[in-house]
């Protein structure tokens, strides 16, 4: 799981995808389905294991979300940036 500290519009291209919180909801997201995200811990899943999957993100950056005294700190995605 990996969490961005930016704004994402999510779009499904071909395919199905599976987007997993860690609340442990899951959602399936068939072609044409979108999501819209800030700031929340998630992971992606290709639902089938023989065909394809596209989809296309839209990052917008943000300011870092505070809970409290706390800012939610991006935790990226290994090689890429995280802001």
């Amino acid at each position: 799981m990996h969490r961005t500290i930016s704004l994402n519009f999510n779009v499904v291209l071909e395919g199905q995808l599976e987007l997993i919180l860690d609340s442990g909801e899951k959602r399936i997201l068939n072609r044409g389905d979108s999501a819209i995200q800030r700031a929340i811990n998630h992971a992606w899943r290709n639902v089938s294991s023989t065909a394809w999957a596209r989809m296309v993100a839209v990052p917008i950056p943000a300011e870092a979300i505070q809970i409290c005294d706390k800012k939610l700190e991006g935790t990226g995605i290994p090689g890429m940036n995280s802001s």
